[in-house]
């Protein structure tokens, strides 16, 4: 299997997921994909205390049963933490079958999608994968950039986004658009924002509007 990865986030609200077994593994990854709004069953013939607890709140549904294929079925998600590889390679094999994104726990050989790291400061997301081969460095990597961040940036994503629809109509093209903000990255409106200067990088924005504008005028004139 080839360790060149296609990184993508996957939109999982409202989408059926199945954890396979019912461990203290499959209690945080069951977690995990109910924080993003996963529609959760959970395959095991016994599950620990707080799994146990999800499926009473009706968070999750639990088949007490040892894994069989028909459960893939529907499934958008698997997670497998059994630890047997010939029972993960029959559920690699059937999740192929059904073109179905397999992640087997510290088992790479039979994943064919891996769980990274996440930093998440919503609506901003950051995600790190060594393909399986050092979890331990991925989670490096989050904590590294955790602090190297910009402090607010949940509400500099939002701040952002606002502006993003002032200028889309004005800049409809893609190239030019990223040519704009690029500019306004470059004159530190992140940095602004970030230390409490809002008024200042709003003003940059609406220059750089301006001049946009001053430049269409003059062309319309010629």
């Amino acid at each position: 299997m080839s360790d060149v990865l296609f990184p993508l986030f996957l939109q999982l609200t409202g989408r059926p997921c199945l954890v396979i077994g019912g461990g203290r593994v499959a209690m945080e990854k069951a977690t995990r994909l109910l924080e993003f709004g996963a529609v959760l069953t959970i395959v095991a013939p016994q599950l620990v205390a707080q799994l146990q607890q999800r499926v009473a709140q009706h968070e999750a549904t639990w088949i007490p049963e040892l894994f069989q294929e028909e459960h893939l079925q529907g499934m958008w998600f698997v997670v497998s933490t059994l630890r047997d590889p010939e029972i993960n390679q029959r559920i690699l094999a059937e999740a192929n079958r059904r073109c179905i994104f397999l992640n087997v726990v510290d088992q790479p050989a039979f994943c064919s999608s891996h769980w990274p790291a996440i930093l998440s400061r919503p609506p901003v997301t950051v995600a790190f994968s060594t393909a399986g081969t050092a979890p331990a460095l991925a989670g490096y990597l989050r904590r590294t950039l955790n602090e190297a961040l910009p402090p607010r940036l949940d509400e500099l994503a939002t701040w952002l986004a606002y502006w993003r629809k002032q200028v889309q109509p004005i800049l409809p093209e893609l190239e030019a658009r990223g040519e704009f903000w690029r500019h306004l990255f470059a004159l530190g409106i992140v940095e602004k924002f970030a230390g409490g200067e809002q008024e200042q990088a709003e003003e940059l924005i609406r220059r750089a509007l301006q001049t946009l504008e001053n430049a269409r005028q003059e062309q319309t004139h010629d």
